[in-house]
């Protein structure tokens, strides 16, 4: 049993992550402040290895002991970072460095494994072929250019102080429990109401 400490575990992916961490006996403390795309109620919400504190990772300003640092605690909606971005300045860059310094604040023996969960949005527009994990980072919107620098930081924090990380960048998730403002639920809602879908640009564009 490990103890992970998940940010945004009542989010969309973090959820099932969760789910999948309890299944295998690991014990969790969510760190998550409930935000409008959040779930309320989950179904191991009294599973004695599961706690949930809510708070804002930009302001909180201790983590207990454990093995992993898992953060998918994110503002993930590109349409809404175009319309404001300073929450997603808040929660996606200034909550990373909040959680890398309280990583790096441990002695050297306890600090976690950090975990940061980023977006194949970083890589910007696929003009042609496709995007390897060492393609240069340009990103094109406020959020992808939030979850770009994040994972600078985690990398200077990883040269700088010795901390130990991972990164992956997930691409088009859809299933159950996600915010219908996405594409996937949005368009299955319009269809099932007999509502025109929303196209962006002049609809010649492709999603994996």
């Amino acid at each position: 049993m490990k103890k992970i400490i998940v940010t945004g575990g009542r989010g969309f992916i973090g959820s099932h992550f969760v789910d999948a961490a309890l299944g295998a006996g690991h014990k969790i403390l969510d760190i998550d402040k409930i935000t409008y795309a959040a779930s309320h109620k989950l179904p191991w919400d009294e599973n004695e290895n599961y706690r949930h504190l809510r708070e804002d990772i930009s302001e909180i300003s201790h983590i207990p002991s454990c093995d992993v640092v898992v953060n998918f605690a994110a503002e993930s909606h590109v349409d809404n970072s175009i319309k404001s971005s300073d929450v997603f300045v808040k929660s996606n860059f200034y909550g990373v460095h909040n959680l890398l310094e309280l990583v790096r604040g441990k002695p050297e023996y306890e600090r976690p494994l950090f975990f940061q969960i980023s977006t194949d949005e970083v890589y910007g527009d696929a003009l042609s072929g496709m995007f390897t994990e060492n393609a240069v980072l340009s990103p094109s919107n406020p959020y992808s250019a939030t979850k770009a620098a994040a994972e600078m930081l985690i990398r200077a924090y990883g040269r700088t102080y010795g901390l130990d990380f991972l990164i992956t960048r997930t691409s088009n998730n859809y299933g159950e429990r996600q915010y219908e403002e996405k594409l996937i639920p949005k368009c299955i809602n319009n269809l099932r109401e007999d509502k025109k879908i929303p196209v962006h640009g002049d609809g010649s564009y492709i999603r994996d």
